[in-house]
C-alpha cells in the first residue's frame, strides 16, 4: 500500500526545494529513502543530465537503498557508445515520452539490449521519463523495481506525480553545477568558488601568499610561423594537456593560459608552508618535463618555467561591466621577468632567492640579470 498523505509531504518538499539538502546527492537519496518509505518500491533510480564541461558529457546520479547516491560522469564521447544508443534515454530526451517496460517479457525488451543487465539483476519492471526544464531542455530519470508484480498503477501514478517538481530540482542543481563547471574551466577552480560565492565586484578579493609558477614553449615562435592556427591549437591543446594535470594533481591553480603559456599559484599558509608550496611547484615542473618530452609534440617543443614566492592580491580588477579573477603585486611581475631571463640566458628551469631552497632538487646560481621595474641585478637560480 501507498502512503498518500507521506507523497503529499514529499511533493511540498520537493516543491519548496528539496530543503536542508547541502548537495545533490543528499536530495537525492532523500527522495528515494522517502519514495520507499511511502510504500513506492524502488530497487534504483537514476538521472541521467547533459553539462557544459569542457571534458564531461554526462553525469549520472545512481540511487539504491542499499548504497545511496553515487554520481558517474561520462567523457566526451558518451553519446555515441552503445551504453547510451542502446539506451531507452536518447528517445525519451528527443521525443519528450515516457518509456516503460516489463523486463520479466523478453520480447519488451529486445528494442534496448541494454536492459538486459537489469535483468540480470533481477529486476522486473523499468520506467523511463523524460525531465523537461523551463527551457525546453530535457534529461531523464529512470526507476527500477524488483517487486514480484512490477510497477503498480498506483507506483506508476506517484512517479508522474513527482516527474514535474523533480525536474525542477534538477533544473536548480543543473544551473548552479554548469555555473561552477563554466566559470572554473576559465578562470581556475578556486577563483570559480570564490566568484560563485559572491566575489564579483571590482576590488573584491584578499592578500595571499603563493608559490608562482611562469611558465611557456621553447621553440613555439618558429613553430607557430609554419603551421595554421587551428594546427598551433592542436599543438597547444596537446602540450597543456601534458603540463597542465602535474599543477593541479598537486594543489596548483592555473590562473591564466598565455600565448603558449600559463601562470599558476600554489597557494600557502596555515596548512602548508612555503616550502611545501615550492617543492610542490617544482615537482610539477619535474613531471611535466618528463611526460612533455616522452610525448611526441615533445619532439617540437620545450617545457621552460619560473619559480617565485611572495604575497600579493588575488581577486577581481577591471571596468565598467568586464572583470578579471586573477592575481596582481610585484611577486607576480617578479615571476614573470623571471621567466624572461630563463629564455635569455637559453635556461629551462630557473627560481629566485627565495625560492631556490626549497625547491625539488639542489640549485644554484648562474648570474645576476637586471629586472625592468626591480632595484639592482637580481639573482638567477637552476636546477
Amino acid at each position: 500500500m501507498i502512503d498518500g498523505e507521506a507523497i503529499d509531504e514529499l511533493v511540498d518538499w520537493m516543491i519548496d526545494g528539496a530543503r536542508p539538502g547541502s548537495s545533490a546527492q543528499q536530495s537525492f537519496d532523500a527522495l528515494g529513502r522517502r519514495l520507499v518509505g511511502a510504500g513506492v518500491p524502488i530497487g534504483r533510480f537514476a538521472l541521467f543530465v547533459e553539462t557544459l564541461h569542457p571534458n564531461i558529457a554526462g553525469r549520472r546520479m545512481l540511487w539504491t537503498p542499499e548504497e545511496g547516491t553515487k554520481l558517474t560522469e561520462g567523457g566526451i564521447g558518451l553519446y555515441s557508445r552503445d551504453e547510451y544508443v542502446k539506451n531507452p534515454l536518447p528517445t525519451v530526451t528527443s521525443r519528450q515520452v515516457t518509456i516503460r517496460r516489463r523486463l520479466t517479457n523478453p520480447n519488451m525488451i529486445s528494442d534496448y539490449p541494454i536492459l538486459g543487465e537489469l535483468v540480470a539483476e533481477g529486476f522486473t519492471d523499468y520506467l523511463a521519463q523524460p525531465l523537461i526544464f523551463t527551457t525546453g531542455e530535457t534529461h531523464a530519470v529512470t526507476w527500477s523495481t524488483k517487486h514480484e508484480d512490477g510497477w503498480s498503477d498506483g507506483a506508476i501514478a506517484v512517479l508522474e506525480r513527482i516527474r514535474r517538481p523533480l525536474a525542477r530540482l534538477v533544473e536548480a542543481h543543473l544551473l548552479r553545477l554548469n555555473a561552477a563547471s563554466i566559470i572554473s574551466a576559465y578562470v581556475g577552480r578556486n577563483s570559480g568558488e570564490q566568484i560563485l560565492s559572491g566575489r564579483v565586484h571590482r576590488g573584491d578579493g584578499e592578500e595571499i601568499d603563493a608559490a608562482i609558477l611562469f611558465s611557456d614553449l621553447i621553440g613555439f615562435a618558429s613553430l607557430s610561423s609554419t603551421r595554421t592556427g587551428p594546427e598551433i591549437v592542436a599543438v597547444l591543446n596537446e602540450a597543456f594537456d601534458i603540463m597542465v594535470p602535474p599543477v593541479e594533481a598537486r594543489g596548483g591553480e592555473i590562473l591564466k593560459f598565455l600565448g603558449d603559456g600559463f601562470f599558476a599559484i600554489f597557494p600557502y599558509g596555515e596548512k602548508t608552508s612555503l616550502s611545501d608550496a615550492v617543492k610542490a611547484a617544482s615537482e610539477a615542473v619535474m613531471e611535466g618535463e618528463q611526460k612533455l618530452a616522452e610525448a611526441v609534440v615533445g619532439k617540437l617543443l620545450g617545457f621552460r618555467s619560473a619559480v617565485h614566492a611572495g604575497r600579493f592580491h588575488y581577486g577581481n580588477i577591471g571596468g565598467a561591466n568586464r572583470l578579471d579573477f586573477t592575481a596582481i603585486g610585484q611577486p607576480v611581475n617578479y615571476a614573470a621577468r623571471l621567466l624572461a631571463a630563463a629564455s635569455d640566458l637559453s635556461l629551462t628551469r630557473v627560481a629566485s632567492a627565495t625560492t631556490a631552497g626549497h625547491l625539488c632538487l639542489p640549485s644554484q646560481p648562474v648570474g645576476e640579470v637586471l629586472f625592468k621595474g626591480f632595484e639592482g641585478p637580481q639573482p638567477i637560480y637552476a636546477y
